[in-house]
């Protein structure tokens, strides 16, 4: 038991890269996943046949940008793999760790992705992780991205649930306070007003409506004012209040629209390409495509798909895969669980609602997270049935 508590620690790190620390190759990590998929894929399971969903439609996007736009299945499957790192999913279901096991792999995990967070902020320009040399957006304003970031968000879900079903237990608030921290100094108001939404709904849930509950949200309102205090908190909120002058729906220029307008009126040559996806573009220094070449272009004209969060995805990867994907969030929110399991499914709605305009739900890294996600809240709801039984 101890020793697949060690494994799922070392497996999930070596799935995201070790955040970006290490650079494998992302066709062969998931190369070492399809014997488990095959052992396992016979077995009963819950998401099994969403996440072949997910499968079926990232390769019908892979036929499509070979079909309309020319560019080699191959190339198209290399620029894909990310996605089908839910797979890992099958692998943790052939491990069959236990409830305790994992979740402390998982706070093993969140704190360890915080530490590499905040060393990287501090330290750069410096980059360490791999990708964190593009995040720079003036040198006021950093936002900072790291490979399977999704560990914080669930994290802080994680630490605040168990705080609220045992608030004796003050280092799950402290881990709580952590991630916030650490979401925060990514700068997006988006996930900032995602995280209070959902935090509240998750009070509801585990509490109920209190005055104690009121009183428990002027104190996170206490929390999140006495961090303003701190410089590299306030510089991080005045940076986002001045993006909030001009990046709104209602003004004319708004980037957004632009995009909006080119993908819905220009980019798609049928409607066939539309549902199916026109597909993720390949291109790197030594080889590339002229449908990579056309899309490298785009971001000159501020075109960027990923601008439109999972919508955005969609355009990509097709429709069937993204609303399977959303099909298995919310089967993992409405999953019945006990109380103090209550956070994976409160994480995923959060997951989908931030992800209107931004890349979250499927950012580098974030399908491993995922995938821990769906095999513990799977894990949750059978402990559930057999407390009822």
């Amino acid at each position: 038991m101890t020793m697949k508590y060690y494994i799922i620690v070392f497996l999930s790190l070596l799935m995201t890269n070790f955040f970006g620390l290490t650079k494998i190759n992302n066709t062969i990590l998931l190369g070492l996943m399809i014997p488990f998929v095959i052992i396992e894929f016979s077995e009963k399971s819950i998401f099994k046949w969403y996440i072949v969903a997910v499968f079926i439609g990232i390769s019908l996007s892979i036929i499509s940008c070979n079909y309309f736009r020319g560019q080699p299945m191959l190339m198209t499957f290399k620029a894909s793999v990310i996605y089908y790192y839910i797979l890992f999913y099958f692998v943790l279901k052939y491990l069959d760790i236990p409830i305790s096991q994992m979740e402390t792999s998982l706070m093993i995990l969140v704190i360890i992705f915080c530490a590499c967070y905040i060393v990287q902020y501090i330290l750069f320009p410096t980059v360490i992780f791999s990708g964190v040399e593009e995040q720079l957006i003036s040198p006021d304003n950093i936002r900072i991205r790291l490979v399977g970031q999704g560990l914080s968000s669930l994290g802080y879900f994680f630490g605040l649930n168990k705080y609220l079903h045992n608030n004796k237990k003050l280092h799950y608030l402290f881990l709580a306070i952590l991630c916030f921290g650490v979401i925060f100094l990514m700068g997006f108001r988006t996930m900032l007003v995602m995280i209070s939404i959902f935090t509240f709904l998750l009070i509801i849930r585990v509490k109920g409506f209190k005055w104690n509950v009121l009183l428990f949200s002027l104190l996170g309102c206490g929390l999140f004012i006495a961090m303003l205090q701190i410089p590299v908190f306030s510089e991080k909120m005045n940076a986002m209040l001045d993006r909030q002058q001009t990046e709104v729906l209602s003004n004319k220029d708004y980037i957004r629209l632009v995009q909006l307008k080119y993908y819905t009126q220009v980019h798609f040559k049928s409607v066939w390409e539309y549902i199916y996806g026109s597909g993720m573009t390949y291109s790197t220094e030594h080889e590339s495509s002229a449908y990579g070449r056309l899309m490298g272009r785009l971001p000159d004209m501020g075109i960027y798909w990923q601008d439109w969060g999972i919508l955005g995805l969609s355009w990509m990867i097709g429709m069937l895969a993204v609303i399977s994907m959303i099909a298995y969030s919310i089967k993992a929110f409405l999953l019945k669980v006990p109380v103090a399991y209550y956070y994976i499914g409160i994480w995923f709605l959060y997951l989908v609602a931030s992800s209107v305009t931004t890349m979250e739900f499927y950012r580098d890294g974030n399908f491993i997270v995922q995938s821990i996600a769906l095999y513990m809240v799977e894990k949750f709801y059978n402990e559930y049935k057999l407390r009822i039984d």
